[in-house]
């Protein structure tokens, strides 16, 4: 089995996702699958497909230094990026979700993207949110 990490953007944030998955497969003994949806066609940017692999080179260079089996898997699939993550763990059997949330500014409360909250809540598989 292993462990599916969905990624969005290189921060702070995705690098305490990325940690943390880290941690957790040496816990499990399973491999990681970084992953990266966007949507493709006229929808995606060369600029945004550039971003997305060194997002995921990025993931996979820490992933290796810590000694971690990983894949890294750019998803351009025609499918919002929620279901893209759902359907994608699905198919691999991945044991675990692990994606980033983020807080709200003004009131400093947790909030959930609809991105996270919907995987929260249609995944068929345990998800852990990192903040």
């Amino acid at each position: 089995m292993a462990i599916v990490v969905a990624l969005d953007e290189k921060s702070k944030r995705s690098e305490r996702v990325v940690n943390f998955s880290i941690e957790e497969s040496k816990l499990r003994n399973e491999k990681l699958i970084f992953i990266h949806s966007l949507f493709g066609g006229e929808k995606t940017t060369q600029e945004e497909i550039d971003k997305g692999e060194a997002l995921l080179q990025w993931a996979g260079e820490l992933a290796r230094k810590a000694g971690v089996d990983y894949e890294t898997k750019l998803l351009v699939r025609g499918k919002e990026p929620a279901e893209d993550i759902i359907e994608f763990a699905d198919e691999i059997r991945a044991s675990l979700i692990v994606i980033g949330v983020r807080k709200r500014r003004p009131a400093g409360k947790l909030l959930f993207g609809s991105v996270a909250q919907e995987v929260i809540l249609y995944s068929s598989q345990p998800v852990i949110c990192v903040k």
